[in-house]
C-alpha cells in the first residue's frame, strides 16, 4: 500500500469517526447529558480538523506519486493514454 493509499484509508476511517461523534453528541445533548455532549462535540471538532489535514496529505502524496494524472496547476486531469 502506498503512502497516498494509506492516508486515504485513514481519511475514510476518520470520516466514519466524525459521523459517529456527531451522532453521539446529538444524542447526548438531547438526553441532557451536557458535559458529555460538550466533550463529544469538542472531540468531533478535533477529528474533523485531523481529517482535513490527513485528506490534504493524501492528495499531496497522490500528486507526488502520480504526477501524470495532474496538470501544472495540480488539478486532476485523469489518466492519460498509455498509463495505468
Amino acid at each position: 500500500m502506498t503512502r497516498a493509499e494509506s492516508l486515504a484509508t485513514a481519511a475514510d476511517y476518520l470520516t466514519d469517526a466524525v459521523g459517529g461523534l456527531e451522532g453521539a453528541a446529538r444524542v447526548l445533548d438531547r438526553a441532557g447529558v451536557l458535559g458529555a455532549a460538550d466533550k463529544a462535540q469538542a472531540l468531533c471538532a478535533r477529528a474533523t480538523d485531523l481529517h482535513a489535514e490527513i485528506r490534504g496529505a493524501a492528495r499531496a502524496a497522490h500528486r507526488a506519486e502520480r504526477p501524470d494524472v495532474y496538470d501544472e496547476a495540480g488539478r486532476w486531469v485523469g489518466n492519460k493514454k498509455g498509463t495505468k
